[in-house]
């Protein structure tokens, strides 16, 4: 019986530490699902290459979009200590600046901000 003790202990210990994580819980209708997240990953290529193309030089401007992608994808992951609200994050701000600056592929940037929003909520 001692055991069970310690486990009960432990699961009172990790409800007093949970609201610190309250913010969290409140996003998760904003978060895909798993099967979601993968096609919004290539919607956020698709973005980034549309990016690219946008620059002077394509050639070089189109792989500096595409590592500067990932290199702010893993950055949100952990500032935001979660990696599926950084990615949900991530969806969005491809799809802000896409529409910011991409001009004639603009419609790419908004439909990935809808998607992501739509897709967040129904999976």
């Amino acid at each position: 019986m001692r055991p069970a003790l310690t486990v009960f202990g432990l699961l009172a210990a990790a409800e007093l530490l949970t609201p610190q994580r309250w913010w969290l819980e409140r996003l998760a209708f904003v978060v895909p699902g798993p099967r979601a997240t993968r096609w919004l990953l290539v919607a956020d290529a698709v973005c980034l290459v549309a990016l690219g193309l946008v620059a002077r030089k394509p050639l070089v401007g189109v792989p500096l979009a595409l590592g500067g992608g990932f290199i702010a994808l893993n950055a949100l992951g952990l500032a935001l200590t979660d990696f599926y609200l950084g990615l949900a994050a991530f969806h969005l701000g491809v799809g802000l600046t896409t529409s910011l600056c991409a001009r004639r592929w603009r419609w790419l940037g908004v439909a990935l901000i809808v998607l992501a929003l739509v897709l967040g909520a129904l999976t």
